[in-house]
């Protein structure tokens, strides 16, 4: 799974998609884009680099903390499956002897 973080600098929009590699345990950068146009971490300063490394484990750390408020396509509510019934069920099972 990646994700894109988008932030603003010196007038620049930049977009980066990004995961955690489990391999290498750090994240990791897919693809960055600056002002629609496609570029490279490696093109940038060391000290961009840091600095960009850190906004993305920040970014990290609040989207699985779930700190900050991020549009998701999951809704826990509706994407949580109901126990609703279960244990009525299960009694039922083990009273007609299926369990």
């Amino acid at each position: 799974m990646t994700y894109v973080y988008e932030y603003t600098v010196n007038g620049d929009n930049v977009k980066v998609e990004y995961c955690f590699s489990t391999v290498s345990d750090e994240i990791k950068v897919v693809d960055m884009w600056v002002n629609g146009k496609f570029h490279r971490t490696n093109w940038m300063s060391h000290e961009g680099r840091a600095l960009l490394m850190a906004r993305l484990e920040h970014d990290m750390t609040n989207r699985m903390c779930g700190t900050d408020n991020y549009d998701s396509e999951i809704d826990l509510d509706r994407d949580m499956p109901g126990f609703e019934g279960t244990m009525d069920e299960l009694d039922h099972l083990v009273n007609i002897g299926a369990v």
